[in-house]
């Protein structure tokens, strides 16, 4: 056996294998660490009462809210590839036939890099029935660059007729790993 693999494997033994049944020879790569970060976001309620509106000049919301943010340090790994899950239940009480549409943005928040926008996730409603639904979106960040970064998930009503949308139980993780 090289001394490559045998280094490899006594490494493998030690880190791994001490509460464990040996393994002859891992048949896959070693397993690199991982970091994980968890928030939790607040939530916000959006709400529209307009008495003779359409869906074309529907009362329109624009300024985003915080909802989610974690913070995740990478500068202990090499090339980090970076997973961001969110989730959220959203609440819709309409008046009548209310319709809602929301637009959620992942931002990312770097030192030394302006802050950009990575991914958009909308949710549109068209409902005459009150309900809660969840809503999340998985996103995998693989040009990070290594350091301290803020994911951020930022809601906006594109628009809100006849209708309350709340947005709750935010929660956001992170999870990193080097290659």
């Amino acid at each position: 056996m090289p001394d490559f693999d045998k280094d490899k494997k006594e490494n493998y033994d030690r880190d791994y294998g001490h509460d464990c049944a040996k393994c002859h020879e891992p048949g896959h790569p070693v397993p690199k660490p991982i970091i994980f970060e968890c928030g939790n976001g607040g939530g916000f309620t959006f709400a529209a009462n307009c008495s003779k509106s359409t869906e074309e000049n529907a009362c329109c919301i624009c300024t985003p809210k915080t909802v989610a943010n974690v913070t995740l340090d990478t500068s202990c790994l090499c090339k980090p590839k970076i997973k961001i899950e969110f989730s959220s239940i959203i609440h819709f009480i309409p008046e009548n036939s209310g319709k809602a549409q929301l637009e959620f943005d992942l931002v990312r928040c770097c030192k030394d890099f302006p802050e950009c926008v990575v991914g958009t996730w909308n949710y549109q409603i068209e409902d005459n029935d009150t309900f809660a639904k969840s809503f999340c979106f998985d996103y995998c960040d693989c040009s990070a660059c290594p350091g301290c970064c803020t994911y951020i998930v930022k809601c906006r009503p594109i628009f809100v007729k006849d209708a309350a949308i709340c947005v709750t139980n935010c929660q956001i993780a992170a999870f990193a790993q080097g290659h």
